[in-house]
């Protein structure tokens, strides 16, 4: 073993000896040439021709990318709201929300293009906060005291973090530091005036020589160049940072999620009725399964959960909430909730929009071989509306999956042999279901539709897919759930607001005797 490292060392050294050589061959002649050409041209009297031409190919390279900077607009900066962000937005956010996000950070990149002092970022940030109102069709300022104080120390303490982990030695920068600089702006203007009068004298006296002048200058010209765009840089990345984390807070705070603190997170109602039968000791997935009357969806529940529990029959049987508790994979609990069949009923709508908001996940069960989907069209246009309206913005949707349900009954209907490989372009069974599969995705605007056969009689086709997407979706509907229980718990009960008021009213008494 000791002969194997002896011998991989004299490798190294060998290796790292042949690349200096090869260096050393490449650069020698280029350094030869080089003195050559310097000799020649002090030798000819060509000194000043060779200044003006470095003069002229600096100014060549240089005044191009100066302009290509100023042109840089708001629309450019906005990109930096990407991966590459000091403040990202958070998981935890809806639709419309990350949307008005976005929309907060043009704002920002706009102020900024327009006024970047740092004694500017205070009316910016009160912009941003009013402007998060107005997208949450709020009043300016309309929250409440104790929310004002926690977004103050939200902002900061997010901030803090940001500056720990962005500007090298910020623990080292005192308070008295930037306090001096503040007080003494005048004179640290003047003397940055005087030094760069010296400098610029100093630099006159370097043309006695001129090529070495011109070299000086253009040496010192891009580094001073490159020292001062990281300086700049670092400052407008951190006061955009600041102005994000005003965005960021506030549009949680206008969302309800500041009115609590995460130990006060309790149980959703929706959990609660769950667990009426079968209590848990930890609230389970909700699996929301919607569709028209007799679509399969108790098929599709009975497959899953391995047993007959939920009615099977040709007639309309699920008028009411069932709810299966059953395992898949890894998922230890999870609860799939067979809501009664679309019919169009203003009650039933009703019913199943209450329970698919209140899910975690919804399979939407579609009968492959009915091509009427108007009321499924009805009743997602009414999703649609339920989110979009002002007091449900910060709501998180749960991931919607269409399943194509008994496409064993589609042309041709004497073949039926899975499993089908959808690629397969010469069979017709094949051909047919991704025609349903596009129709049925175009018209309700689902991102994913699976097909699935779950008859009794014949082989069933799918479940693997099916487990699969509820495993691969796992964390995504936590992130629903745990929105759903912020949002719940952020309502103060009634007793508690009585107790608040008992407890003033008792100070004020006090006060008063």
């Amino acid at each position: 073993m000791k002969r194997v490292k002896n011998s991989l060392t004299q490798l190294d050294k060998l290796s790292s000896g042949v690349t200096a050589v090869l260096t050393l061959a490449i650069l020698l002649p280029v350094l030869v040439l080089c003195g050559f050409g310097l000799y020649a041209i002090i030798q000819y009297g060509y000194t000043l021709h060779f200044a003006i031409a470095l003069v002229a190919s600096f100014l060549l390279f240089y005044i191009p990318l100066l302009l290509l900077r100023r042109k840089a607009n708001v629309k450019v900066a906005a990109q930096a709201v990407n991966e590459d962000s000091l403040v990202q937005a958070s998981a935890d956010w809806s639709d419309a929300e990350n949307a008005i996000w976005l929309r907060l950070n043009e704002n920002i990149e706009a102020q900024l293009a327009e006024d970047d002092a740092w004694g500017s970022l205070k009316s910016h940030g009160l912009v941003i906060a009013n402007a998060t109102a107005q997208a949450f069709s709020r009043g300016d300022l309309q929250f409440s005291v104790t929310d004002g104080l926690k977004l103050l120390e939200e902002v900061s303490r997010r901030y803090r973090v940001t500056l720990k982990e962005n500007v090298p030695f910020v623990e080292s920068i005192k308070v008295s530091h930037l306090k001096f600089i503040f007080d003494h702006q005048d004179k640290i203007e003047t003397g940055k005036q005087a030094a760069d009068l010296v400098s610029k004298a100093y630099r006159v006296y370097q043309f006695i020589n001129p090529i070495a002048a011109v070299t000086k200058e253009v040496r010192n010209k891009l580094l001073g160049d490159i020292a001062g765009n990281v300086g700049d840089n670092l400052q407008l990345n951190m006061k955009r940072a600041f102005l994000q984390e005003v965005a960021a807070v506030s549009i949680d705070l206008y969302s309800g999620r500041f009115s609590i603190e995460d130990q006060d997170i309790k149980k959703s109602t929706i959990a609660v009725e769950d667990e009426q039968s079968e209590p848990k000791p930890l609230e389970p997935l909700r699996i929301a399964v919607i569709g028209q009357i007799s679509a399969g969806k108790s098929s599709l529940i009975n497959t899953i959960k391995g047993a007959l529990d939920a009615e099977v029959s040709a007639l309309p049987s699920t008028n009411a909430v069932n709810v299966y508790s059953c395992a898949i994979g890894d998922i230890e609990v999870l609860n799939l909730v067979d809501l009664p069949g679309l019919d169009g009923g203003e009650k039933t709508n009703k019913t199943v929009l209450k329970h698919v908001t209140n899910a975690d996940m919804v399979l939407w069960v579609l009968k492959a071989n009915q091509s009427s989907r108007q009321l499924d069209r009805q009743f997602m246009l009414s999703l649609e509306d339920f989110y979009a309206h002002k007091d449900n913005l910060h709501r998180k949707k749960p991931l919607i999956t269409g399943i194509l349900n008994q496409v064993d009954k589609l042309k041709p209907l004497a073949e039926w042999s899975p499993p089908y490989d959808l690629t397969q372009t010469d069979s017709a069974k094949v051909d047919t279901i991704n025609k349903a599969i596009e129709y049925n995705k175009k018209l309700l605007n689902f991102d994913r539709i699976i097909p699935t056969s779950f008859s009794a009689e014949l082989q069933t086709w799918g479940q693997e897919s099916l487990e699969q997407l509820i495993a691969n979706n796992v964390d995504d509907s936590i992130n629903v759930q745990r929105n759903r229980q912020r949002l719940e718990s952020g309502n103060t009960t009634v007793s508690a607001q009585f107790k608040r008021a008992f407890n003033g009213g008792k100070s004020l008494f006090k006060n008063m005797l």
